[in-house]
């Protein structure tokens, strides 16, 4: 349908105030490709524009009461065209902002669970340690907390660097059963005892 571009927009703006739904699409065809390239250029999203524009109209349409006092038309829309674009973005940065927010909040969540775990398993492995004999446990203390070398260690407590393994080997069958065969005792003491 061809627009006559010399439209009384202040009686097509009565007509609307008055319910005429055709005066109404008139109105959306003068200005929905206007409303459009505007919202467009400062949203840079086809999605966000469309939305916009609609809001726009949606908002028009309701208070349509309104319209016969408009002076300026034009300015009055695209007034309500950047201010709806302003909200949009407003919401937008508040939105990125939020799932920032969130986003930290579940990084240190992770890290207090990951803290709260280590702390569970460093006192479970030192319950189990305590149960060790004395020489296993003194062997265990100095191979795995002071980082001797096996050698060091035979030569401290003058033992043989074969007992100082057989100590470390039992050590660690009676930490893994005092943990029980889960994954992460499993994985904990491989890392151990990888030497």
């Amino acid at each position: 349908m061809a627009i006559n571009p010399i439209y009384d927009e202040k009686a097509l703006l009565s007509s609307i105030a008055a319910g005429d739904e055709k005066a109404f699409r008139i109105f959306f065809d003068l200005y929905k490709e206007r409303f459009y390239s505007v919202v467009l250029k400062m949203t840079h999203s086809d999605f966000a524009a469309e939305e916009i524009v609609q809001e726009v109209f949606v908002g028009i349409w309701k208070n349509r009461s309104a319209l016969t006092n408009i002076d300026n038309p034009s300015t009055y829309f695209f007034t309500a065209v950047y201010r709806k674009v302003y909200s949009y973005s407003k919401k937008l940065a508040l939105d990125r902002k939020l799932m920032q927010v969130m986003a930290e909040a579940d990084q240190f969540k992770n890290i207090t669970d990951e803290t709260i775990l280590g702390r569970e398993r460093e006192r479970l492995i030192n319950e189990a340690i305590v149960k060790l004999p004395p020489q296993m446990q003194l062997v265990f203390r100095l191979s795995k907390q002071e980082g001797l070398s096996r050698e060091q260690i035979a030569e401290k407590l003058k033992i043989s660097p074969h007992t100082v393994r057989n100590h470390l080997l039992d050590a660690m069958n009676s930490i893994r059963s005092s943990l029980g065969n889960t994954a992460l005792s499993a994985f904990y003491l491989f890392s151990l005892f990888k030497d």
